[in-house]
């Protein structure tokens, strides 16, 4: 049977130099290439890449929206806040102000989604440059301390080291899979 094929967007938000872009492009050519040499974000940029969910009839194809940092471009990153039901807020472990910002970020998210159309979102909070523990600032307890607040999962990655760059978006597309299937029951209700 073919697999059933869903399509979720999901905006990458962080302060300047976490590694969004970098940690997109490690997710979406599976951990093969790891570029040095990236420019700061100064745009929108969008990538697609397709996840088999396991133990599902699902394939969840995201298009991941890596945004600039909010010091640039603020107005035009909120209006993508409205038109996607999942985020990643990404925090450098050597960047104790990336991670205060996470806490900003997902504050105004939840303000934006609670006055538009949409009632819930899914987030995960992603603690990039794990591999930098020598320099680290944010200890993993804080993070999953802030997880915990924000009712999200952690994930501790290095897209340096292609070290679990694939999990958060992979608890993602689960999680849209079981959103997906809780309407389909709901709308099956009320035929």
């Amino acid at each position: 049977m073919a697999a059933t094929l869903l399509y979720a967007k999901v905006l990458i938000l962080g302060s300047s130099a976490v590694g969004k872009t970098s940690l997109c492009h490690s997710f979406q050519n599976d951990g093969t290439h790891f570029s040095k040499n990236y420019n700061m974000t100064i745009y929108i940029d969008t990538l697609v890449k397709s996840v088999k969910v396991p133990g599902t009839k699902y394939n969840v194809e995201f298009l991941l929206i890596d945004t600039p940092s909010k010091d640039c471009f603020s107005e035009m990153v909120h209006k993508y806040y409205k038109n996607v039901s999942m985020f990643a807020l990404v925090y450098d472990v050597t960047n104790r102000k990336s991670f205060e910002e996470c806490t900003r970020l997902f504050k105004e998210i939840k303000e934006m989604k609670v006055s538009s159309s949409f009632d819930s979102f899914h987030c995960v909070l992603i603690a990039n440059k794990s591999d930098l523990d020598q320099e680290r600032k944010v200890s993993t307890q804080e993070g999953e301390a802030l997880a915990k607040e924000l009712e999200t999962e952690l994930f501790e990655c290095s897209d340096n080291e292609m070290k679990n760059v694939d999990s958060p978006f992979n608890y993602l597309a689960g999680i849209y899979c079981k959103t997906y299937e809780k309407s389909l029951e709901y709308f099956s209700t009320i035929g």
